[in-house]
């Protein structure tokens, strides 16, 4: 079978402007995003302590004027993001000790790929990588038929002509295959609006017309509230855009929804968006659950069967979040620890897991040259 990674990452190093207008909107994303980075924790540098993850935005501003200044905070090589406060250092282990210099060229990746077994990866286009359609569109031409990439707009000011103008440019111009689009993208505006606001509906009908599949990520919770909440705002915006495919990137928090004896129950907005809407989720543990399980995750690969046992097959797609992974496991384990031990599932729903339910959602843009 055609084993398709839904979740991957190529970037140059991370310390430069990666596709921005500025090196320093580069890293007001950065700063944003380890600001509300909960999977690894900040480390006093001087002793291992860990400390609150409180010293890169002010508790009551959201907006990018809530950033924390005159800290020096870097991307300090080896997968860490520092910076100092107190006369002391601080930092976030975000990627594996081993990327001494952050990046991650579509080179490495391919081999990643081909010594894990893995046929193609959909190149998702977050803030803190940079803006990075352009260095996809390199990627998909020099490794035909390896990588398949997402578009990027500027979330909170997407009912900007320009904004639109952009997404039509990297999807037209330079091939990209789908949207990439992060909540976090609503501190430049200052979380005013939500996505459903009027002023976006130009926006959408464009990502309508030009018939792209949205990766969705949500933080969990938001300036606009909890989990279920933004759930209820999102099945608006799915009966407003009823024809737009989408993707729950990281898939349904399952661990936030445990009851007793670890079973999930599910939040009643979450049944209807799957019974309702074309709605796919990535299964992505490992790198959610890496510092939590041990190899081979049995508590998430429990999760992975009452999904199954409850939404069936079609709407499921495996990823990894390569090469973020790392720091918890290699990559082929990041396959493995599900691909060898889902025995329930038939030949048939295992070529649709890994691959063939991730590839009917670009259609003919999918095909190999």
């Amino acid at each position: 079978m055609t084993i398709v990674d839904s979740h991957g990452h190529i970037f140059p190093p991370l310390d430069t402007a990666c596709g921005f207008a500025s090196r320093d909107l580069h890293y007001l994303y950065m700063q944003y995003a380890m600001h509300t980075h909960r999977n690894q924790p900040v480390v006093r540098a001087r002793d291992g302590t860990i400390m609150p993850n409180d010293h890169l935005w002010a508790a009551d501003d959201p907006s990018e004027t809530g950033r924390i200044d005159d800290i020096d905070f870097r991307a300090a090589g080896c997968g860490r993001f520092a910076w100092q406060r107190d006369g002391e250092t601080f930092y976030i282990q975000f990627l594996d000790p081993g990327m001494t210099d952050m990046a991650s060229p579509a080179e490495t990746i391919v081999t990643q790929m081909d010594y894990a077994g893995i046929d193609r990866m959909v190149l998702q286009n977050d803030h803190i990588y940079g803006n990075s359609a352009e260095i996809f569109a390199d990627a998909i031409s020099r490794f035909p038929g390896r990588f398949i990439g997402l578009a990027q707009v500027e979330e909170g000011l997407a009912d900007r002509d320009e904004e639109v103008a952009r997404l039509e440019h990297q999807v037209k111009t330079l091939g990209m295959s789908g949207l990439y689009y992060t909540l976090s993208g609503f501190m430049r505006s200052g979380w005013k609006r939500d996505y459903n606001d009027p002023a976006y509906r130009p926006f959408w009908e464009t990502v309508q017309r030009l018939d792209l599949p949205v990766f969705w990520v949500f933080p969990g919770d938001s300036p606009w509230g909890p989990f279920e909440e933004e759930m209820v705002r999102f099945k608006v915006w799915l009966e407003t855009y009823d024809t737009i495919r989408t993707v729950i990137v990281h898939g349904w928090p399952t661990f936030r929804f445990v009851g007793d004896n670890d079973r999930i129950a599910w939040p009643e907005i979450v049944a209807r968006i799957q019974a309702d809407h074309l709605v796919y989720t990535e299964i992505l543990y490992p790198i959610g659950r890496g510092g939590r399980e041990e190899y081979p995750y049995a508590q998430s690969l429990d999760h992975v069967r009452q999904t199954y046992d409850r939404f069936g097959i079609d709407r499921l797609v495996w990823g990894s979040d390569m090469p973020n992974v790392d720091r918890y496991c290699t990559y082929r384990q990041s396959y493995t620890y599900l691909a060898e031990r889902c025995d329930y599932l038939s030949d048939a729903e295992c070529a649709a897991l890994f691959g063939g339910n991730l590839l009917s959602l670009f259609e003919a843009q999918t095909q190999s040259p």
